[in-house]
């Protein structure tokens, strides 16, 4: 499930080990107070990673679960890396299980989808499905209230992971103050750190196959210490929006077409006649060129420069 219908999702309460099956940290951090919803009333939480977590007398265990919260305070702990459980440790937490009206739940946090089919006869398991684009641009929507242009373009250009996002919005906010809404331009400047050239110059030079442009821009973007997957993060932006321009381009009005590429409105026109240049033999052959330089950058260490002004010329020279 998606972690907005887990907060609207409802295990039985009545049970006191629970898998959650998540792979973004931020996420599990974002689950306390679903959790205390979950388990009603006040509940004091506490993260153990598994070894520490299995350093705890299970005796000790069994009386938090058996104290009544008259005399103490509920408590909830979350494992982390909960698939390296020890075997003896998943007995006892059996044994925990069958405790009635415990004071005492126990969240078991795993990463690894094949570690959940073992736990899953014996405890509830709740799984989070793996992150996508399109869903960390709508969470950053939701929890930020940013747009869907800056959303998008944070991931496009920072990625997927939620808590360095959530680092770089901070920056963005401090950087940006209370007088106006975050702008893809601060973006540039603070987390791209491209100051030399306007947000859109990258992205105007690729569909104009102006390559002289797309060169000298990226060739600031280096200088001023922009790490090449994020320039190339950037170059496979705009060939995803020239593939979809080019699906629609024809169908739908200008500014239809320009909506769905999570391009600007305002330049629409500009963007369909664009796309109209490329043929689909190019755009596909685009792919293929993005996904070798992909694999390079991060499998060898190729003069930078050199190889995206190679790369360029396979693209729109």
């Amino acid at each position: 499930m998606k972690f907005s219908e887990f907060r609207q999702s409802q295990p039985k309460p009545d049970q006191n080990i629970f898998v959650f099956m998540c792979e973004d940290d931020f996420l599990v951090e974002d689950s306390r107070p679903v959790w205390q919803g979950i388990f009603g009333g006040a509940w004091i939480f506490e993260k153990y990673a598994v070894k520490e977590f299995e350093e705890i007398p299970v005796g000790r265990l069994m009386d938090d679960a058996l104290t009544p919260s008259l005399f103490t305070q509920n408590r909830a702990i979350i494992v982390t890396n909960a698939d390296r459980l020890t075997k003896g440790r998943v007995e006892e937490l059996t044994e925990l299980q069958r405790v009635a009206n415990s004071s005492l739940k126990i969240v078991l946090v795993i990463s690894v989808r094949k570690s959940v089919d073992a736990l899953a006869k014996l405890f509830p398991i709740i799984a989070i499905d793996p992150l996508k684009p399109a869903d960390v641009a709508r969470w950053l929507m939701d929890r930020y209230k940013l747009t869907p242009e800056i959303a998008r373009y944070l991931v496009d250009n920072v990625g997927i992971d939620l808590y360095q996002l959530h680092s770089e919005i901070e920056k963005l906010r401090t950087y940006v103050g209370d007088a106006r809404p975050i702008e893809l331009r601060d973006i540039d400047v603070l987390i791209l750190r491209s100051e030399r050239f306007s947000p859109f110059e990258l992205d105007d030079a690729v569909l104009a196959r102006d390559y002289k442009k797309a060169a000298q821009v990226i060739g600031a973007m280096l200088d001023e210490g922009v790490e090449p997957l994020i320039v190339l993060s950037r170059i496979v932006r705009v060939w995803r929006q020239l593939f979809v321009g080019k699906s629609l381009a024809g169908k739908r009005s200008a500014k239809d077409v320009a909506a769905a590429a999570l391009v600007p409105a305002w330049k629409a026109t500009g963007f369909v006649t664009s796309c109209k240049k490329f043929d689909w033999k190019q755009i596909a052959g685009g792919f293929r060129v993005l996904l070798f330089a992909d694999r390079a950058f991060k499998t060898s260490t190729p003069n930078p420069e050199g190889y995206f002004d190679a790369m360029l010329w396979k693209l729109i020279g």
